[in-house]
């Protein structure tokens, strides 16, 4: 499982600070040394939103983001957080998409991300799954 708290411990110089943020602003970063969190968020929440921060920072974002750079930065969080083998896992038995990502750890949006960014293969090995299970 894709442990963000551990990076952030080896990423030394990021700060980490917890504020009451908008409505709607789970997070953001300055893309060098700071990460800012709504302090009102769940664990899971936490888990989700310092895994899209900590990619920002990867990727040198420094101000705002288009759209379709936000995008390409939910995909790639949504891939750390719910490798293919995890959602292989869980998908046969749960009964809904909110009981899946319950299962994963992550939020319902994060899970809609990671479907949206699934390659052919990975659909692939969906279709089996559900052929074989009846999913």
């Amino acid at each position: 499982m894709f442990h963000p708290w551990g990076i952030l411990r080896k990423l030394g110089h990021i700060r980490l600070t917890w504020a009451d943020l908008p409505v709607g602003v789970l997070g953001y970063t300055n893309g060098v040394d700071e990460i800012v969190m709504d302090k009102r968020l769940l664990q899971v929440e936490r888990r989700c939103t310092l895994t899209h921060e900590l990619v920002h920072i990867e990727y040198g974002h420094t101000r705002c983001q288009s759209m379709k750079v936000e995008r390409q930065v939910c995909a790639e969080a949504s891939r750390r957080l719910i490798p293919i083998e995890q959602m292989l896992k869980h998908v046969p038995w749960a009964r809904n998409l909110q009981e899946l990502a319950e299962e994963l750890w992550v939020t319902r949006t994060v899970l809609d991300d990671r479907i949206q960014c699934l390659t052919k293969d990975e659909w692939a090995l969906i279709d089996a799954l559900e052929t074989q299970s009846g999913w």
